[in-house]
Order: C-alpha cells, then structure tokens, then sequence
C-alpha cells in the first residue's frame, strides 16, 4: 500500500501539516485508536517500551522529572503531528495528556519502521523526528539563554505556529490548554515568575493568555523581542 505525504496529512505547502488521513492510517499494520483523557499519564519514565503516536486532536507535554521533585517540559506534541516514544527503560521522558488527546499508535521502535511502513510513512516519520530535535534545541537555547521574556515570547510564538499550521503566517489566536505551573516547567521559571511576564506581555500590548486562549496582539513585536526565526519548525 503506497501512501502520500498528502494523504498523511504531511504536505509542507500552504500549512505545516493538512489534517491526517485517520482511515490511511489506522489500516497500517499493527496500528491501534488510542484516546487519553487529560490528566492522564501517556508513558512514564523509566519504562521500557517504544511506539509512535500520530496526534489526531488534543496536546501532550513531555518532561522530565528531576531527583529533587521538580520539573522540565522538553516538548509538546499538538493536533497532526508524530509524537515519538522511545524508552530504554534507563530515563527518558514522561508523557501526560494536557486536553483529552485522540491518537493512532505505531507500533516502534523508529528504526525498525522501514521495514514495516511504506517509504511515504518512513519520510514523514524521519522529518518529524528531525523537527523535534530541532525544537528542543531552542528549548535548551531558551532556557539557558534567553532572558524570562524572551523566551516567554518565543515559545508562545512558536506554540501559536504550530497549533496555526501555517508557514507563512501567525494566527490572531489559539487555544492553549497550558496553565500557568504547566507553562513555568516549558520555560524553566516559576509559576510566579511567569504570571509576572505575562502581565508585563500584556501590558505592553503584545500577548495575552486568558482561558486557555492565547491572543498574539502584536506580531512584529514579540517575533523582534524573541528573535524568532520560524525555520526550525518548517523546514
């Protein structure tokens, strides 16, 4: 069976991402529906087990807990992308539904897919594992070298883009089911620090996050504060 990038849903031009063929999909073999309910634990760290997860509606967080109890979200997965579960059973991450997340699960490990998938399935899965590694990297650049409102801006930027799929434009809005505590991990601050950042976005005109929505009222601006260069999340 021969699928294309189209009919996946993996079309670079016009958006990111065109909404997943679920039927292509879910005939693939050993695919399986998943649906968490939010709040609900996806994998944990420390497992041993290796899958695939094409988002089909809702967000997921990936992070990483520290010995001392606290917490880092290295990565979101949002509505049309490939999420990827690949535990040693040494570390790795741990996978939590923020909104009720629906899903069709492939089974993995990643390497073992181009024995098994279509060369069409194989490519989508190889550039989604290649745009991941490039958002954490701006992750790691954001939390140990931008400033709190910098990266503040950056991500919420980059969360708009993605939950927009467009590669050329930036949406007035989103739905952002992030609280405050679940935004302070993504960014390496405290739940205070960031209710302060957003006020001073706000205040200035430039973002607000209100209800689990997300106003962009100032494009220009918070791409010139952060220095957003969206090429990493659409090449």
């Amino acid at each position: 069976m021969s699928l294309s990038k189209q009919a996946l849903g993996l079309a670079r031009e016009p958006t990111l991402a065109e909404p997943i063929s679920e039927m292509g999909i879910s005939v693939l073999p050993g695919a399986v529906r998943r649906l968490y309910p939010a709040n609900t634990t996806i994998a944990r760290e420390y497992q041993a087990r290796s899958f695939i997860l094409v988002i089909t509606a809702g967000w997921a967080a990936f992070a990483k807990t520290l010995r001392n109890g606290s917490r880092l979200i290295v990565d979101f997965a949002l509505p049309h992308e490939i999420a990827f579960i690949e535990f040693c059973g040494d570390g790795s991450e741990t996978v939590t539904a923020l909104s009720d997340v629906t899903a069709i699960e492939l089974t993995g490990p990643v390497h073992t897919c181009f024995s098994r998938y279509p060369p069409s399935i194989c490519e989508a899965i190889m550039l989604a594992e290649a745009r991941r590694y490039s958002r954490i990297t701006e992750h790691l650049a954001g939390v140990s070298r931008r400033g709190p409102i910098e990266r503040t801006a950056h991500l919420l930027l980059e969360l708009g883009c993605r939950a927009h799929r467009s590669v050329t434009g930036y949406p007035q809005r989103f739905e952002c089911p992030l609280t405050q505590a679940q935004l302070a991990d993504a960014l390496g601050l405290s739940a205070v620090h960031v209710s302060r950042v957003l006020k001073d976005l706000r205040e200035n005109g430039l973002v607000s996050f209100r209800n689990g929505v997300v106003e962009l009222h100032d494009h220009a601006g918070l791409i010139k504060i952060a220095g957003f260069d969206r090429s990493y999340i659409s090449s």
